[in-house]
């Protein structure tokens, strides 16, 4: 028995090739993509022309001419689909849908309380897709905290929504009627970044997500690590011993000593400030009210505010240090709600890593904040979507099997 490709996977593949190209590039005549791909100039015709009936690309417009007719300029067409990109938080969904570019066409923050029913928030993101959605939807990405199976679309483990073996791709796969990626939110936030943000400029990169989680992706050689499920959850990582307890079931892991439910419990054991108790009473399991709190906390007992986020500094200067020892990154990425409080952590942990890290470590590291908010959370996964259904084959589900 042999695999032999045939010739409708070989022109697949080229069509794919071609395709990613154009979308790479923006812009761009049928010469330059023919030595681009090393194709022959009668292919990169041949595929074109198909994608051009297909609506997949359209003509844009006409390139300066170096002797004889100008070139004619091709692109992705952005009004052949689009793309639904979900994030997940405690009480809240995020949700954008995007052209076929990526551009932003609609963005809505849904917040649903303290019920984490995934049926419920799938119905949520139905009634977004009914309400917003205007065009043929190509497929969805959902951007969840916790442990993916993401080739099963199954959330293995999410402490922060109490999920474990949710079929999440699943029952959104059958409501929606389309592909569905589940993707870790820290991922598709530093995906976000490979494609539109600095990250794609260094080869060997570290994600800081802070916030109610404390998440993390690795960039090994320009590319997502996901080792084998799961690489990056470095908000488990031991940072005190005999600490409090995490949501994971172990005591004084970073997300246990730094996230923000840990700051408001610390916040409201140490001061005195009636307001800030009796605001404390009326709590919610929601990301919204941690920070709410966080805010009113600044504003009404600023000595103990400030003393709290002197010892959060700490914790996340002595994390970042440790991955810069274990990982030596050239750029080191943090991002995530956290940023809101910058003025009171950041310098002091930047500074606390580059002066402890081992040897001149520190200093060879790039640090840098997001710029571009919120939508990386979703926009990675809707670029999961792009190369997925537009740009990747799987070769062995194209191939005939002959038997001799």
């Amino acid at each position: 028995m042999a695999l032999v490709g045939s010739r409708e996977l070989i022109r697949d593949i080229n069509e794919k090739t071609i395709l990613k190209e154009i979308f790479l590039e923006k812009q761009i005549d049928r010469a330059s993509l023919a030595r681009k791909t090393s194709l022959s100039g009668g292919t990169v015709t041949k595929i074109t022309s198909d994608l051009l009936k297909k609506g997949l690309i359209r003509v844009v417009g006409e390139s300066t001419s170096t002797g004889g007719r100008k070139p004619i300029l091709l692109c992705i067409n952005p009004d052949f689909g689009n793309i639904l990109g979900v994030k997940i938080g405690l009480g809240y969904l995020q949700l954008i849908i995007t052209d076929l570019t990526g551009k932003i066409l609609s963005q809505e923050r849904k917040e649903f309380g303290e019920e984490f029913d995934p049926h419920k928030i799938s119905y949520l993101i139905k009634e977004y897709v009914e309400q917003k959605n205007k065009n043929h939807l190509v497929g969805a990405s959902v951007a969840v905290s916790g442990t993916i199976d993401s080739t099963k679309g199954v959330v293995l483990d999410s402490f922060i929504l109490n999920w474990k073996n949710v079929e999440l791709g699943k029952i959104l796969k059958n409501i929606l009627k389309v592909p569905v990626y589940i993707i870790n939110d820290a991922d598709s936030f530093a995906l976000a970044h490979l494609w539109k943000g600095k990250l794609k400029k260094y080869k060997h990169a570290l994600v800081m997500t802070l916030g109610v989680g404390i998440g993390g992706s690795l960039i090994v050689n320009g590319n997502l690590y996901t080792g084998n499920g799961g690489a990056g959850e470095i908000g488990h990582m031991t940072i005190k011993g005999n600490g409090n307890k995490c949501r994971c079931g172990s005591y004084g892991c970073l997300e246990a000593e730094a996230s923000f439910e840990s700051l408001v419990n610390k916040i409201n054991t140490k001061s005195e400030n009636t307001l800030l108790k009796e605001y404390y009473k009326t709590f919610k399991n929601t990301e919204l009210s941690e920070i709410d709190f966080i805010r009113l906390a600044l504003k009404e007992d600023p000595q103990v505010s400030h003393e709290v986020f002197n010892e959060y500094s700490t914790l996340i200067g002595t994390a970042i240090k440790n991955l810069i020892n274990i990982f030596t990154p050239e750029y080191f990425l943090i991002g995530g709600e956290a940023l809101e409080f910058s003025d009171y952590f950041l310098e002091n942990s930047i500074n606390y890593a580059r002066e402890n890290a081992f040897g001149n470590l520190g200093e060879r590291v790039i640090y840098d904040v997001d710029n571009l908010g919120p939508k990386a959370w979703m926009l990675g996964g809707v670029y999961q979507v792009i190369q997925e259904e537009m740009f990747y084959i799987n070769v062995l589900d194209s191939l005939e099997i002959q038997k001799f």
